[in-house]
């Protein structure tokens, strides 16, 4: 008979990567996006990004020192603190988001689990809170709804300065279309490579989107992201703009600019990097598809067109609120399924 003597890792086999891997993986690609701050000179959001985590690590060492006496997460407190600060504007008061994110942190999440414990989002609540306590620092998107009513919102906006177009947008875009574009037939009009780049908004996260489908890749490919989350949430928030965004400025169904509302207001960097934190999802996959999609509805109804300074923000909250009670169902689908195991197992043992 033959013998298999091979030693395998396999009963310590993880079924997905450990919360540290998954933080690790995230503050990887985050790294790009600091470094574009650094190279557009965007020195003011750096120092806002800095007292943000200089706040979580605060607010954690409290926590982890005075309240339940274990060590600190560093990891998931630096990815708390520069997803937080990616999401103020640059001129928003250095010391005023310190002690607002301090205080949020401390009462909102910490006392109540600290890091999966909480149902709400760290960097969600702490986002609201600053646009409570200081509104008139975040930027205001007046849109005449001409622009809206068409398909091509993103491009009209472009085309009369609203979004900055950069020198080389020029040459890439007719680049792609000699030698790729024009093999499927189209070609993409001028513009839309610079809103890929950067936006030119005083918020980090709604600026490099590009950097940010990059990243979300490596996240996939590494196994730090699952899809259901992100996808069902882009998937349905872009079904509804599409359908009925127009309609409510006098357009017509099916005319909704997708573009538009994807890479504005911080959407797609909150779908990959925010919207799935630890603790605040559901735990099945039909459950965390749910909760992706209500979350899109949600965002419509919020931010319609994406053009939201916190938007996002509040789109992730209503999302957590949908967690709870998808996660409550989740617990009552789940007894009602071990209880009857288990009461036929004990059935089995006792007739033998």
């Amino acid at each position: 008979m033959r013998k298999n003597n091979a030693l395998t890792l396999r009963p310590f086999h993880y079924v997905t990567p450990s919360i540290s891997t998954m933080t690790v993986g995230m503050l990887c690609v985050l790294i790009p996006h600091l470094v574009m701050l650094i190279i557009t000179s965007s020195f003011q959001s750096l120092l806002i990004i800095l007292a943000c985590g200089l706040a979580s690590f605060v607010a954690e060492a409290l926590d982890a020192y005075l309240v339940r006496r274990r060590t600190m997460n560093i990891p998931v407190t630096l990815l708390q603190g520069i997803l937080t600060g990616m999401f103020l504007p640059a001129n928003y008061p250095v010391v005023s988001i310190f002690f607002i994110m301090l205080v949020t942190l401390f009462i909102a999440k910490y006392p109540f689990g600290g890091i999966a414990g909480s149902w709400v989002n760290p960097v969600a609540i702490s986002i609201v809170m600053a646009y409570f306590v200081g509104a008139i620092w975040f930027p205001t998107y007046i849109i005449s709804p001409l622009y809206l009513q068409s398909h091509n919102a993103s491009l009209m906006l472009i085309n009369d300065g609203v979004f900055p177009v950069f020198a080389l947008d020029t040459t890439i875009t007719n680049y792609l279309n000699s030698n790729i574009f024009s093999r499927l037939g189209t070609n993409i009009p001028e513009g839309y490579i610079s809103l890929l780049w950067d936006t030119g908004s005083t918020i980090p996260a709604f600026r490099f989107n590009l950097l940010t489908l990059l990243g979300s890749l490596i996240l996939f490919s590494i196994r730090s992201l699952n899809w259901e989350v992100p996808v069902s949430f882009i998937f349905t928030y872009s079904l509804f703009v599409w359908l009925l965004c127009p309609v409510f400025v006098g357009g017509s169904i099916g005319n909704g600019d997708i573009i538009l509302a994807l890479l504005t207001g911080g959407t797609l960097f909150m779908a990959f990097f925010v919207l799935s934190w630890f603790g605040t999802v559901p735990v099945t996959v039909s459950g965390k598809i749910f909760f992706g999609a209500l979350t899109g509805i949600a965002a419509f109804f919020i931010s319609g067109y994406g053009l939201s300074p916190v938007g996002a923000m509040f789109s992730v909250f209503c999302g957590n609120i949908f967690s709870l009670i998808i996660q409550m169902i989740e617990h009552w689908r789940g007894e009602r399924q071990f209880i009857p195991a288990v009461q036929s197992h004990s059935h089995t043992q006792e007739h033998n």
